[in-house]
């Protein structure tokens, strides 16, 4: 099967799980913009900032693009995967991270642009998606794609213990 024909079987509650995988990955950048500024000071902080920016700009992109995952995505059991099924690589994240921030801007509509864009999609992607010709599956479609089932949270915390 293809990521295509997969994502177009699904119905709208893809839309909740992307969406809920949105709100935990902008907790995760607010975090990571603010708790260095609780831990190191304002000082400190100040003369860091530019670092907690390039790592937040490329939260997105080097997530994504390497692992198909971010926190939020790995927590709802979505994950982004190019037309063959395959991690997207960097340049199609970047893509859908450009898109991101007009499709999903918390201060511009939020959500709502690309929530809409998916619903009304018959391959259920947002505009990131088409331009970066990726698409989001559950995770426990991706055997479909001939892919081992990815691992459940309790392995992967299994792997760290």
């Amino acid at each position: 099967m293809r990521p295509e024909d997969i994502s177009a079987s699904y119905d709208s509650s893809i839309v909740v799980r992307r969406w809920g995988a949105t709100v935990i990955d902008f907790l995760v950048l607010i975090a990571l913009l603010l708790i260095p500024d609780l831990i190191l000071g304002d000082d400190l902080y100040t003369k860091t900032l530019f670092l907690w920016i390039v790592l937040a700009a490329a939260y997105f992109p080097v997530l994504e693009g390497f692992t198909g995952f971010t926190l939020g995505k790995l927590i709802v059991r979505i994950k982004v995967v190019d037309a063959a099924g395959g991690l997207p690589g960097f340049k199609k994240a970047l893509l859908r991270t450009l898109l991101r921030l007009v499709e999903v801007n918390p201060f511009l509509f939020g959500g709502i642009p690309a929530g809409f864009t998916v619903l009304v999609n018959k391959k259920r992607q947002r505009l990131g998606d088409m331009v970066a010709g990726t698409f989001v599956l559950k995770t426990s479609d991706l055997p479909n794609l001939g892919f081992p089932p990815e691992p459940s949270l309790a392995e992967i915390q299994r792997t760290f213990s």
